[in-house]
């Protein structure tokens, strides 16, 4: 009896190792299935971005780090279509630098509040909204027209400032002439589609911070990719990528992950979609 026992149970073990082993190899099968879907999505995204000239600047475990929280591999691998599209269809990336003087391109310079260094143009304009009052310190101003109309432009506001006797807003910004220092008034505020969103958890030291780390990165050059690094000692940056550093490097992940995000560091991840943001009313 005792015998029989013992082989009705060893029967019963191996059975489940069988079972668990055969789970185990389903499972390896699937990982596998999805990491040679990861490599091949991110071989034909990168080939997809270099024909249309934009240098991604991503490596294959950021792409698969950040494919966390997607349905498929394929929705994922729609997402960078669904930003790199527009941009090969507005032909924007191609001529970049040539057409660094038009005011539609993603970070243009044409316009009088662009790349003023530590002078306020005699063009600013502070009466129509209550900018100088309400904006502060470290806020993050958002631009729908820019990104080549898909993704915005964002820039961080160093502080409030005197020239001429004419108090005036400076910001730090990555455009198309590397990161400089530049102005916000009224008229860009109209022309680019400006907000103001401010991040709720930051104290003063955190605020000083991001902004000092902005300071130390005038004179880097600016390229638009899609990587996210938070190093002083990189040499060319984009507009939401620095802002994002600068936060990152105080403490604070201001950027939408998962699901919610888009690839890279987008302005869009750090105001609209971010928890950690908030927009703020200037008017």
């Amino acid at each position: 009896m005792k015998r029989h026992n013992f082989k009705r149970a060893l029967c019963i073990a191996l059975s489940v190792i069988m079972v668990a082993g055969s789970s185990m190899t389903t499972f390896a099968a699937r990982g596998n299935y999805q990491a040679n879907a990861l490599k091949t999505a991110y071989t034909n995204v990168m080939t997809y971005a270099d024909e249309i000239g934009v240098d991604l600047g991503i490596s294959y475990s950021d792409f698969a780090k950040e494919y966390k929280g997607y349905k498929s591999v394929a929705e994922y691998e729609q997402v960078y279509y669904n930003l790199l599209k527009p941009m090969e269809q507005s032909t924007l990336v191609a001529t970049y630098s040539a057409r660094s003087s038009s005011s539609s391109s993603s970070s243009g310079s044409s316009g009088y509040y662009y790349n003023t260094g530590t002078k306020c143009p005699s063009e600013a304009t502070y009466s129509k909204y209550s900018l100088l009052s309400k904006v502060k310190k470290g806020d993050i101003i958002y631009e729908s027209k820019g990104g080549f109309g898909i993704t915005g432009h964002v820039a961080i506001v160093e502080g409030i400032y005197t020239y001429n006797g004419k108090n005036y807003i400076r910001v730090i910004e990555a455009i198309d002439k590397g990161v400089v220092r530049s102005i916000l008034d009224d008229t860009r505020i109209d022309e680019r589609g400006g907000s103001v969103y401010r991040v709720s958890s930051a104290t003063s030291t955190k605020i000083n911070t991001a902004v000092s780390f902005c300071v130390g990165e005038l004179g880097s050059s600016y390229n638009l990719d899609f990587a996210k690094d938070t190093s002083s000692s990189e040499t060319n940056w984009y507009c939401s990528e620095l802002v994002w550093a600068g936060y990152k490097k105080a403490g604070i992940d201001i950027e939408v992950g998962g699901l919610h995000g888009e690839p890279g560091v987008t302005p869009r991840d750090i105001t609209t979609k971010s928890s950690k943001t908030t927009k703020i009313s200037y008017k």
